[in-house]
């Protein structure tokens, strides 16, 4: 299947109904259509309504169970929308894809939390391994202003390209472990600052770390990857979202750690976001 690179390929790709049904269907079943109920290929394809029939009897398009299933907007805007979110290095916001696509901001919304989901979907079971950078950060909130507080988030890169960032219940070297155990599997070291959240990371496998007020590389010790994450994700937070509560924080955070994640493969991220659909 040929690779979208460009917006003007993606309007031409996803120019009609029927074109995305049919990049869609390429995406979910390679190997052919399957019955989303039963898992059977012993289907009939109904050409007046564009649907398929089991031998279950149940009957199903090529949207069933995905995230654009029992929705009134038609595939190409879900098509572009996708396209947007995928290829905005620092994200998109609503009210862009509102202007973009001609929909009103609560479609927009709705759009867009549907799409983070099919991402998010992708993260699950993810784990990390290797050499593993360790960082943590704030996420101001209430428009930016520190005094009204903010949010402590943990970032954790593998040198392999993977990452993970989670929202902290509360900013303690125990919950910290609690988080990086979760998130990681085979360890060859954790790299992390001098601060003392940390003391105690050994207890997870091989601890080293750099002490920033002195310098910031010690041979192969840095965090700088993780660093770089977090630089993105705060711009892209000041520069598009302005603000996110820390109630649908954690779907920004997974947004853009599947976003980064995949920024030096060969594999196209709206693939992957429609094959997790």
């Amino acid at each position: 299947m040929q690779k979208i690179k460009s917006l003007v390929q993606a309007r031409k790709e996803f120019s009609t109904q029927i074109k995305c049904e049919e990049h869609l269907a390429q995406m979910r079943w390679p190997d052919g259509v399957i019955c989303p109920r039963c898992g059977s290929k012993h289907l009939i394809y109904m050409q007046s309504c564009r649907k398929w029939q089991c031998r279950c009897r149940y009957q199903f398009s090529v949207t069933a169970k995905t995230v654009f299933h029992k929705t009134h907007i038609d595939l190409p805007r879900w098509m572009m929308a996708v396209w947007l979110m995928c290829h905005s290095p620092k994200g998109v916001s609503s009210k862009q894809i509102e202007r973009e696509l001609g929909v009103t901001y609560k479609t927009a919304w709705y759009m867009t939390k549907r799409i983070r989901k099919a991402m998010i979907q992708d993260r699950l079971g993810v784990k990390l391994s290797g050499i593993v950078e360790i960082d943590d950060a704030v996420v101001k909130s209430d428009h930016g202003k520190r005094w009204r507080g903010g949010s402590y988030v943990v970032g954790m890169a593998s040198r392999d390209g993977d990452i993970k960032l989670s929202l902290l219940n509360r900013f303690k070297g125990k919950e910290i472990r609690r988080v990086v155990a979760e998130n990681v599997e085979y360890v060859q070291a954790f790299y992390t600052d001098g601060h003392k959240v940390y003391k105690k990371m050994h207890e997870l496998g091989p601890h080293q770390y750099v002490i920033h007020q002195k310098q910031w590389v010690d041979g192969e010790v840095h965090v700088s990857f993780v660093e770089n994450a977090w630089s993105l994700f705060k711009r892209g937070l000041v520069g598009i979202y302005h603000h996110v509560s820390t109630k649908y924080l954690q779907d920004y955070l997974d947004e853009f750690a599947f976003r980064y994640s995949h920024r030096y493969e060969k594999r196209m991220l709206m693939d992957l976001v429609l094959a997790s659909c």
